[in-house]
């Protein structure tokens, strides 16, 4: 079974060690600087650094660990743990983040060598779409709820904390990672665009387009797509602009009563070579609003619909790698039905070639 999870929160551990405050610290001064009531030795920092190992930091050395890192001045005169107490605004709110990201990092390591000591009986669904190694990682990022829209909850520092609270498009999000938990995947994760820690190099399905996914804007330019996405910061639409000079955007109706509704979106779900590691892929699921990114995951995860979706695509694109395609999402009373694309398609290509099955 593969060991990302034990072995990110090595890597991130040695980040710190080695990067967070801008002097390095070697084991052994790390071990001193942790020592207090009980001592350390540069050797378990060093186990920890492992990600083959199985000894893992407490919550009392994680909290340690936190308040340490939480700001430069805690190298003067030598470095050394202060009290939560004696922290500023800044400091604090540092301390809580890493705090959290530490104790998450290591509550999934735990995780992974549990699974790893007591296999799923599971019996994963089949979908020809989804074929990696059910033990390889495979991380889903979503997009950010914008910052001024941020509720007070998703802020660090605020007692009332949830992580999920900044998590944007979260119907979608949410049925992306239940679909891949039913496809029997083990090593799964989920963050949101501007966590840290996302490898870029993994198992990737990014949520949401290029407006408040940095990652999907990232990856749609590196993958040269036959089309861009307009990028928004209001409640407008992330329209399509295609390479002929046309334009996908959603349709709006307008009722006698004075109601305006979204009757129709468009969706758009890519699968490629991951542009900065081909051994692994990319999957990307988009529209202009997110009734468009839910059709999107559903396309080609909800079992109504996903045989005869990989039969259009595999007759469309001759395979089921490296395509793009776009298709029109109905939306009734706000509710998007799983599409057959045999009906919605747009358009759809080989990514690299020319756009072809435009309908």
């Amino acid at each position: 079974m593969a060991r990302n999870a034990r072995r990110q929160l090595a890597r991130r551990l040695r980040e710190l060690r080695e990067f967070e405050l801008g002097e390095k610290l070697t084991q052994d001064g790390l071990a001193a600087a942790l020592s207090g009531r009980k001592r350390l030795s540069g050797a378990a920092v060093s186990t920890w650094e492992n990600g083959e190992s199985e000894k893992r930091p407490s919550d009392e050395r994680i909290v340690q660990y936190a308040l340490l890192f939480s700001t430069p001045d805690n190298l003067k005169p030598e470095p050394h743990v202060p009290t939560e107490s004696s922290l500023d605004k800044s400091a604090r709110e540092q301390f809580y983040a890493l705090r959290r990201e530490l104790a998450r990092l290591r509550d999934e390591a735990e995780q992974e060598a549990r699974r790893e000591r007591a296999p799923s009986s599971v019996r994963p669904v089949v979908n020809e779409m989804w074929r990696h190694d059910r033990d390889e990682e495979i991380v889903v990022v979503t997009s950010e709820v914008p910052g001024d829209e941020l509720p007070a909850n998703a802020r660090a520092g605020s007692v009332n904390y949830a992580r999920l609270a900044r998590y944007g498009h979260i119907d979608a999000f949410f049925e992306m990672y239940m679909r891949i938990a039913e496809l029997g995947y083990r090593n799964r994760r989920h963050r949101s665009a501007n966590d840290r820690g996302i490898d870029p190099a993994s198992t990737l399905v990014l949520i949401g387009g290029p407006s408040n996914n940095r990652v999907t804007r990232n990856v749609m330019r590196l993958l040269h797509l036959p089309f861009t996405q307009h990028i928004v910061h209001d409640d407008g639409p992330e329209t399509f602009l295609l390479d002929d000079g046309s334009e996908l955007a959603p349709v709006m109706a307008d009722f006698e009563d004075g109601e305006r509704e979204l009757i129709e979106d468009v969706g758009l779900f890519v699968r490629a070579s991951n542009p900065t590691n081909p051994s692994v892929d990319i999957t990307l699921c988009g529209g202009c609003h997110p009734a468009g990114v839910l059709g999107a995951v559903r396309s080609f995860t909800h079992p109504d619909v996903v045989a005869d979706n990989v039969e259009t695509i595999r007759a469309e694109v001759g395979g089921l790698t490296d395509f793009f395609v776009l298709f029109r999402v109905p939306v009734v009373n706000g509710r998007v039905p799983p599409q057959r694309l045999s009906h919605t398609m747009i358009t759809a290509s080989g990514i690299g070639a020319k756009a072809n099955g435009s309908r």
